[in-house]
């Protein structure tokens, strides 16, 4: 069985599995939520999906939520660092068209343009996590899916130090000058 390290974690895992073209990016997975696709055990969730039963241990998910770790802590098993970076891009776009479309009315979802940001530079942080101490390029082994593999031969510097820095800059900075314009929430 797989192990997620957070409901989150599986959530994009989901996604990227079930996407019919590896050239196509990941969706924004829907909330899991109780019921009949997420079953409670003894020390863990199971998430039951098309791509298969994924655990997700309570302590491992706690121990993220505590610090704040919306993907968890330690490396992924699940997602390679290619998907990651992926992943970043996708939420990043998402966060981009809703910055813009954003107009600052009450009404207007301030919420979904943080969220994204904010995953978008954590998707990232998982990407570099991947990175050895000192290493400039993430390892062969750091990307094992069709999609990484595919991602990264398109883009020979999607994991180079250097581009996930600046990636984590960005995001974070596009946040963080978003709450200087708009306030913090």
């Amino acid at each position: 069985m797989l192990t997620a390290r957070t409901l989150a974690e599986a959530q994009v895992y989901v996604s990227l599995s079930t996407a019919a073209d590896s050239s196509v990016p990941p969706t924004a997975p829907p909330p899991i939520v109780p019921g009949p696709d997420l079953i409670e055990g003894e020390d863990a969730w199971t998430v039951r999906s098309t791509a298969g039963e994924i655990t997700v241990p309570y302590a491992s998910e706690d121990a993220a939520r505590t610090i704040g770790a919306l993907f968890g802590l330690g490396v992924s098993q699940l997602i390679d660092a290619a998907q990651w970076a992926v992943v970043a891009a996708t939420y990043g776009r998402r966060a981009l068209d809703a910055d813009l479309a954003y107009n600052g009315r009450p009404d207007d979802d301030r919420e979904q343009v943080e969220q994204n940001w904010q995953a978008a530079a954590e998707a990232i942080g998982e990407a570099m996590k991947f990175l050895p101490e000192g290493a400039d390029d993430a390892p062969t082994e750091a990307v094992w899916s069709d999609l990484g593999r595919e991602s990264r031969a398109n883009n020979p510097h999607l994991l180079t130090r250097a581009k996930l820095e600046d990636d984590l800059e960005y995001y974070e900075g596009t946040l963080s000058d978003f709450r200087a314009v708009h306030g913090e929430s």
